[in-house]
């Protein structure tokens, strides 16, 4: 497994961390989905979902609904949710997001065989062997000062038949 450890100023959208953002450039492949896709656009295939109607998206809602209800397949996944109630409600005016774990269990369905997934957060857990994934790259982001680290996995998927009993 690959390690990188990158110290970079927060931001208040992950990817205007121009360490980060293209450390995620390089490990995306083919199509790309971006759930919560925020503010900036990477220089990749991406397919952008967002509930902010301020945003630049492809497709404005719950990630949810969007992972749940489409036909779409993509080789890369991004998933930069809010890493904590209080973020979900600053970053979406004070509505709760949908449960992560519930997006998480409909993805393997939405990806291509030996597609990736990238998951920002504060823990290390990402998608997981019961779901068919292995990790292949972790990044820990020190912000500095009072700030949590970002932990970033990119997880790449051995095992499609898994996912289906998760």
């Amino acid at each position: 497994m690959q390690f990188e450890y990158m110290l970079q100023p927060p931001k208040k959208f992950t990817f205007q961390q121009p360490k980060l953002k293209k450390w995620t450039e390089k490990w995306c492949k083919g199509k790309v989905l971006n759930l919560f896709a925020g503010e900036t656009m990477l220089l990749a295939d991406e397919y952008r979902v967002d509930s902010n109607k301020d945003m630049k998206a492809d497709w404005y809602g719950d990630a949810f609904e969007f992972v749940r209800d489409t036909d779409m397949k993509f080789d890369t996944i991004i998933l930069d949710p809010p890493y904590n109630l209080r973020k979900s409600r600053e970053a979406y005016k004070g509505h709760y997001m949908s449960s992560f774990m519930k997006i998480k269990n409909e993805l393997n369905r939405i990806l291509n065989d030996g597609g990736r997934i990238i998951t920002f957060g504060y823990d290390s857990v990402g998608m997981g062997k019961k779901k068919g994934f292995e990790k292949i790259a972790i990044c820990l982001v020190c912000h500095s000062g009072d700030h949590n680290d970002t932990l970033c996995l990119v997880e790449e998927k051995v095992n499609s038949m898994l996912g289906k009993f998760a």
